[in-house]
């Protein structure tokens, strides 16, 4: 028996030995959409990329017009395909395995364009939002395996793609319909992607034109210049050259002029003014930053949000124009000539004021004047209006004494900050850019001032569990303006029926958070509700109340099983290409008899290189089993691998709802890679497939000596393309060094993508399968189409 190795971790293997029943459920957790959004008025066939799934999802988008319906039920634990990271690289953590579930995603026609978030829930717990992005142009979607770039037919398009794997580049052409500016736009951090794009335009000689890599992670947008019926390909690909199923994105090309903003950025309701329109080809028609003011008469109409037309150009164009409407004095920024660039500019309450940071690290400066105890709340938007700046406020002293500072807030790079006035006099506000994208007139700001007027506002979590028969604390927060101090009194709107909270639920006076207990009765459902928390108090004599983003409640069931691996984290050294037996205990509740199904947990130690599992059935009475665990050929032997699984069950929650119920293995299997026993491989690793109806694929046989008797080797159809294609296993002896197999296909057929054909070897050692694989590249018949040349 192979020798064993004992890993001890000191205080760090306590948490895993001792962890409670409830760190072992297995909460879900999203990983992606595909594609990531659609057309309005569209019905899409999307794919959503779950981890810890479980059959029995419940999905839930924040915009209720909006319908996601699962059409299906999750698939298998997904591994990611090779080619794979060695040496340090694969050292990183890897990306969590997801399961696939088809659903369809109905978006009505009314939606705006922007971005929309969905959730998921089970007996288990609940996830944070995903996010998806509803557009107004023509859509398509990459096409899979292809050999040549995309042909993208019809401009303006959004192209959703997918970089699946490691060192892949997705590829696209198009042709120019007119001369002039042509915009590309990639989307991938604000979907919650982790690829950091890289994108490159060429022509048809594959010089390079324009690109972009978005390594600050805000998307990117640039335009270029294109010739009239000239061909130009657009290449996608991380900077790193990272892949993986969860790298989703949307590139979106638009031929002619481009807006990237207004000045003022935002409009007053009911007044009639100059607008500045910052963009490319605005006046000429060339790919290069342009500007020219038109006057509006803005409605005042209390219920809109915005203020929407057309910007008519020359040479019959027009662009589209979406501005934010406030009710506040909307004023822009004037310098007056012959005063020295730091002048500061008189302000006053309350106002916006929308500035531009046209000098190349330059700093605008602005004065107020305040009492002795009056609170500001001052904001600086930019990023919020697509503006490249990343913005920063300072609070100073006439004579610069810096008195206060603030970057980022939380979830964006725009600055807010509440300043209380500690003396009578005037301060001035310091606004610059931390990014160094100032220096032209796209980089512009809005400058909102205003007194704290009494008042609150709170915040909730987006997902809170809580388990059946048990009670939890939600985490209430409130932020008080104004030098309101008085109580706030909450109330929970949507609870699910056997769920509730104390009566007279409030912030005390002078406090500024909640811990609301939240507690689900011994027979209440498994059910998932997107409940609403309202905060009220009395202001002045009248009543406000605030309510902030719903929070996605999921009332859990608690597994009646948990799952350890024998040895506690005990490591095994074994060979390469076989299966390792890995020992787990299974310990059940006294009254649980179901079956229990392991899995793959979907986050593993170590960057995968297809290490593997399959699903296994428990049957009731057993308490000790072997997990099956594949250990590919080519594994790294410098470097300990590990393997976490979950158990699933079927129970029956007290509603008689059948839920699945997920726990985490405790502790983990732990193997050290040794010398392959079994390697296969093909001088022919690519074919052309012809109009005969077989082709012959030699397979090359290398193994060790202490890998006697026969084994067997064989065609594995794994994708619905790859399935046209069969073969006849092949039985070789145990002295063989290579074998045949006589691929068939039907008459024919033509392929018109790549098909990947993996062959496998199988043999035995000691009781245990030995495994071997390769692939083989069914490629179509060369066309006329041709890849761009690339330098």
């Amino acid at each position: 028996m192979p020798s064993m190795i004992r890993a001890y971790a000191g205080s760090l293997l306590l948490v895993f030995l001792f962890a409670s029943d409830a760190d072992a459920q297995q909460a879900p957790s999203i990983g992606y959409m595909f594609p990531p959004g659609g057309q309005a008025g569209s019905t899409v066939d999307v794919v959503l990329g779950g981890y810890d799934w479980t059959p029995d999802m419940e999905l839930f988008v924040r915009d209720a017009r909006i319908q996601l319906e699962l059409a299906g039920a999750p698939g298998p634990v997904i591994v990611p395909e090779p080619p794979y990271w060695f040496g340090k690289k694969a050292r990183r953590g890897p990306f969590p395995m997801p399961r696939e579930t088809h659903a369809k995603l109905k978006l009505p026609v009314d939606l705006s364009p922007g971005i929309y978030r969905w959730q998921a829930a089970n007996a288990n717990g609940a996830t944070a939002s995903g996010k998806f992005v509803v557009s107004d142009v023509l859509e398509v979607v990459e096409e899979r395996g292809r050999q040549v770039p995309q042909h993208l037919t019809s401009l303006p398009v959004t192209v959703s793609g997918q970089i699946l794997k490691i060192e892949e580049v997705d590829e696209f052409r198009f042709t120019a319909p007119a001369t002039g500016p042509m915009s590309c736009e990639i989307v991938s951090a604000a979907i919650g992607s982790p690829l950091t794009a890289v994108v490159e335009i060429r022509d048809a000689s594959g010089r390079l034109i324009a690109d972009v890599a978005d390594t600050a992670a805000r998307d990117a947008a640039f335009t270029f210049a294109v010739e009239a019926g000239q061909q130009y390909f657009v290449r996608v690909y991380d900077i790193d050259f990272r892949g993986n199923r969860s790298f989703v994105y949307r590139l979106s090309l638009t031929p002619g002029p481009r807006l990237v903003s207004t000045i003022p950025a935002v409009v007053q309701r009911g007044t009639t003014r100059e607008i500045e329109f910052v963009g490319y080809g605005l006046q000429t028609g060339a790919a290069k930053l342009e500007s020219l003011t038109r006057s509006f008469e803005v409605p005042a109409d209390p219920a809109a949000e915005s203020f929407q037309g057309q910007l008519d150009l020359s040479n019959d164009q027009s662009v589209s124009f979406h501005i934010p409407v406030s009710d506040l004095s909307e004023q822009v920024e004037v310098r007056q000539q012959g005063k020295p660039a730091q002048t500061p500019m008189d302000l006053s309450f309350p106002s916006a004021m929308t500035g531009v940071l046209d000098q190349r690290y330059g700093i605008d400066r602005y004065r107020l004047s305040g009492a002795k105890g009056d609170v500001w709340v001052i904001d600086v938007q930019a990023e919020s209006l697509g503006s490249p700046l990343d913005v920063s406020l300072a609070v100073v002293k006439e004579d610069s004494t810096e008195l206060q500072r603030v970057d980022d807030v939380p979830g964006t790079t725009d600055a807010r900050l509440v300043f209380t006035v500690p003396a009578d006099g005037s301060y001035d506000l310091l606004v610059s850019d931390t990014s160094g994208s100032s220096g032209n007139r796209q980089a512009i700001y809005r400058l909102v001032l205003q007194q704290a007027s009494p008042g609150f506002r709170l915040t909730v979590p987006e997902l809170h569990t809580v388990s059946i028969g048990g009670s939890t604390v939600l985490a209430i927060k409130a932020e008080r303006t104004g030098g309101f101090t008085g109580p706030i009194s909450v109330a929970v709107d949507g609870l699910p029926e056997g769920v509730s909270i104390p009566a007279d639920a409030a912030i005390p006076e002078k406090k500024n958070d909640l811990k609301l207990n939240i507690t689900a009765a011994a027979d209440a459902g498994t059910i998932a509700r997107l409940i609403t928390v309202t905060g009220t108090a009395t202001i002045d004599d009248a009543q406000m109340q605030h309510s902030p983003e719903p929070v996605l409640l999921a009332v859990t069931l608690k597994p009646p099983f948990t799952i350890t691996a024998e040895g506690r984290d005990d490591v095994t050294k074994w060979p390469r290409g076989t299966t390792f037996p890995a020992p787990v205990l299974i310990e059940r509740d006294e009254s649980f008899k179901g079956d229990i199904v392991l899995e793959m947990h979907s986050k593993q130690g170590r960057h995968r290189q297809g290490i593997r599992g399959p699903e296994m059935t428990i049957k009731p009475g057993e308490n000790r089993v072997h997990y099956p665990v594949f250990l590919p050929e080519w594994l790294e032997t410098t470097r300990t691998s590990r393997m976490v699984v979950n158990g699933v069950a079927e129970v029956a929650d007290p509603k008689g709802r059948v839920r699945y119920l997920s726990s985490k293995l405790v502790t983990r299997i732990g193997f050290l890679p040794t010398g392959a026993m079994l390697k296969i491989e093909s001088p022919v690793p690519e074919i052309e497939l012809s109009s005969d109806d077989r082709f012959d694929f030699p397979v090359s046989i290398f193994r060790a000596p202490e890998l006697t008797g026969p084994f067997t080797v064989e065609l594995v159809p794994e994708t619905e393309d790859a399935s046209v294609f069969s073969a006849a296993t092949v039985q070789a002896n145990e002295k063989a060094e290579q074998v045949v197999l006589r691929v068939t296909h039907p008459p024919g057929h033509a392929v018109s993508r790549v098909v990947v054909l993996k062959v496998r070897a199988t043999g035995n050692w000691n009781g245990y399968p030995v495994i071997a694989e390769t692939t083989l590249s069914v490629v179509p018949i060369s066309t006329p189409a041709r890849k761009v040349a690339m330098p």
